[in-house]
């Protein structure tokens, strides 16, 4: 069994990296960082708080949101703390895939792709197996976790992925609004809401199996 704690949209807040750092040391195999970890701040602001949530225990895996800085994609502050853009890496046995950014928006943020890149990259990302977790800042399109005041504004390339590939989960953000757990097919899409405000998730993951839950810090 290995049990996550899914954090995304602390935009700058280190009281609530704080926070997140105890609770991950209560029993957490690893954080999954899902975007927006700065509010439009630089390396140094993403580290310090990433570091808080790493708390020298649990590791730390992340993806750069789109009020991220453009150099976070191909960050790496090592240690313990893991950039997984465009990446495979392994937790306690469960594949990650990592995929930042957000899809194009009327606010021209710092971190925002077509659906042809996104297209592009998830190309590039192919599981080794079925017992994969996609970890991406933009949710797919057409799920609670992408509806927003504006309808549906997650990403049409990304649910094609999933369609594709039944990762066990989606960890999602970037739609403060829409904090939900909902399905496509067999794989749980968990948009966990802002950390900011004080909102995480827990994923655990036992063979097959995933279970989904929405926290407070």
């Amino acid at each position: 069994m290995v049990r996550f704690l899914q954090v995304s949209d602390i935009h700058g807040s280190l009281e609530m990296a704080v926070k997140a750092g105890r609770l991950a040391s209560s029993g957490f195999d690893a954080v999954l960082v899902v975007g927006d970890i700065t509010h439009f701040g630089n390396p140094a602001q993403a580290e310090n708080i990433l570091k808080n949530m790493a708390s020298g225990r649990v590791p730390v895996y992340f993806v750069a949101g789109n009020c991220d800085p453009e150099i976070l994609l191909t960050w790496q502050p090592g240690d313990s703390i893991v950039n997984i853009h465009r990446k495979n890496a392994r937790a306690g046995g469960v594949e990650l895939l990592g995929l930042g950014g957000g899809n194009i928006s009327p606010f021209n943020t710092l971190i925002e792709f077509t659906e042809e890149q996104f297209r592009e990259m998830l190309e590039g990302l192919r599981p080794s197996g079925s017992r994969f977790i996609l970890v991406s800042h933009t949710p797919p399109y057409g799920v609670d976790a992408d509806f927003g005041r504006r309808g549906h504004l997650g990403s049409r390339a990304i649910r094609e992925f999933v369609e594709k590939f039944s990762p066990l989960a989606v960890c999602c953000g970037h739609i403060h609004e829409a904090r939900s757990i909902s399905t496509i097919g067999s794989t749980k899409v968990v948009n966990a809401g802002p950390a900011k405000d004080g909102y995480c998730a827990s994923i655990t993951v036992e063979g097959e199996s995933v279970e989904a839950s929405l926290l407070r810090l």
